[in-house]
């Protein structure tokens, strides 16, 4: 009786055992999956933020744009945005009843940009315009619902705890009421027509024909981290646009990073601090979203806008030595004369942009992006594949137009503070010297670049205010 007694308790305390082990791989599996959602949800939502914020953006640029051209090129990416965060829409868990006047905006707004481009001359008339200051003005309003759910969201709220079924009542769903109300009038847009996109290819000329071995590109990775290395280690080859050698290396700080060292030339081409914590990756997530340091895919490199050189001294202490480190920190990879064009700072983190000035003139095209941890000012994050692409001894940079011919073929509303010259790069292939002019419209700070050869207008952008700082897009 004893024994039967003391193997009933062995086999109920191993069917117990087995039992909590399920129970906790199934938990583990669930929060995992509902992990997995929360970030697919908040990419979805975050995309969607980033259209409509960067809609907002071209559509005023087209009130000072004169000419066809550039209204052309605005045209094509606000039909590309359009159509993107009609997508976005659709893939959050909200009734689309909620949504039914949004989703149909997009719809048509994608369509009259159609329209505009396919027009005989390509120029934009006074009525159109006049459609364009309605378009804006709705535009404006969905940005700033988006933008105050966004801000819960930074919050911590979570979507995928706020859906009841995805039905109208729910709380995710009630806090896109104020887009099917009356207080955003939707202007009448009834057209459509089909619209192609042009494939991008571009071939690498900053980098010198010698190949390096592994060897050689672990050497350099030493030298770049030094004494800060705890443990590395060889990931492998990437094989695409540019052949890699891939590290993953720790730091005596606990940080994680992923390089990758070119097998031509043994140039620094990414530099990634990984983190391995669920929670701290959607943080991570939610930071990246927000920046302008999206490492985008190779292939859309060329399509990726101009930024302003801008001075630093009106910045913090923080963010002035965060970005000597960026400097210093190419100057170790003797790339000469690097200047910083722009810098931003989120979270603890500075975000750099450096290009070559060369006798005055900012080499645009050869932007390197860097990542600054506030904290201890080190250098985080890398990205110079355009660096790569594009860095060349340029010659005859002499413009075929004065300052006064370029400034005269700018918009009058375009209250001109600056001007300086530039290299910038063209939106399909090449490159072009242009006038750099800065200046205000409607309390916006607007960039127009007039190419110094033709007399063309080849881009303009504009400052965005955010929480993090200045954004231009």
């Amino acid at each position: 009786m004893k024994k039967a007694f003391i193997i009933t308790v062995s086999l109920l305390s191993c069917a117990i055992i087995v039992l909590s082990g399920f129970l906790i791989s199934t938990v583990t599996t669930l929060n995992d999956s509902n992990l997995r959602l929360e970030n697919l949800y908040q990419r979805s939502f975050y995309d969607l933020v980033n259209n409509v914020n960067n809609m907002e953006v071209e559509v005023s640029k087209l009130m000072v744009t004169n000419d066809s051209t550039s209204q052309q090129k605005s045209l094509s990416k606000l039909k590309q945005q359009s159509s993107d965060a009609e997508n976005d829409l659709s893939l959050l868990p909200i009734n689309m009843n909620v949504l039914e006047k949004t989703t149909r905006f997009m719809n048509q707004f994608n369509g009259y940009c159609t329209t505009l481009i396919s027009y005989k001359d390509g120029k934009i008339d006074t009525k159109d315009f006049e459609t364009i200051g309605q378009i804006h003005s709705s535009i404006a309003t969905i940005k700033e619902e988006l933008n105050a759910i966004m801000e819960k969201i930074m919050n911590g709220y979570r979507i995928s705890d706020n859906l009841d079924n995805g039905g109208e009542s729910a709380d995710f769903s009630l806090s896109f009421s104020g887009l099917s109300n009356d207080t955003i009038e939707y202007p009448s847009l009834i057209y459509d027509g089909p619209f192609a996109d042009s494939v991008v290819t571009k071939d690498i000329k900053g980098l010198p024909k010698t190949e390096v071995t592994r060897e050689d590109a672990e050497k350099k990775l030493t030298n770049i981290f030094g004494d800060d290395i705890a443990n590395l280690s060889y990931l492998g080859n990437t094989e695409g646009a540019f052949e890699t050698y891939d590290f993953g290396l720790n730091t005596h700080d606990g940080r994680n990073y992923f390089v990758q060292i070119t097998k031509r030339g043994g140039f620094l081409l990414t530099i990634n601090s990984n983190l391995l914590n669920s929670e701290m990756a959607t943080e991570n997530l939610q930071a990246d979203l927000q920046s302008e340091m999206k490492d985008n895919d190779n292939s859309t490199k060329e399509e990726s806008e101009v930024v302003k050189a801008k001075s630093i001294n009106n910045v913090t202490p923080k963010t002035q030595k965060a970005v000597e480190e960026a400097l210093n920190f190419a100057n170790k990879l003797k790339l000469d004369s690097m200047e910083c064009v722009w810098s931003a700072s989120s979270q603890e983190i500075c975000y750099v942009n450096l290009a070559p000035i060369v006798d005055d003139i900012i080499m645009y095209p050869d932007i390197v992006k860097v990542k600054v941890d506030l904290n201890n000012y080190k250098v985080i994050g890398w990205e110079a594949s355009a660096y790569a692409y594009n860095h060349i001894e340029r010659e005859d940079l002499i413009p075929q137009l004065t300052e006064n011919e370029a400034k005269n073929l700018v918009s009058s509303n375009l209250e001109v503070d600056n001007v300086r010259l530039c290299v910038i790069p063209l939106d399909y292939v090449g490159e072009t010297l242009a006038y750099e002019f800065e200046g205000k419209f409607n309390d916006y700070t607007y960039y127009l670049y007039i190419d110094a050869y033709t007399g063309s207008q080849v881009r303009v952008l504009r400052i965005v205010q955010t929480q993090s700082g200045e954004l231009i897009l």
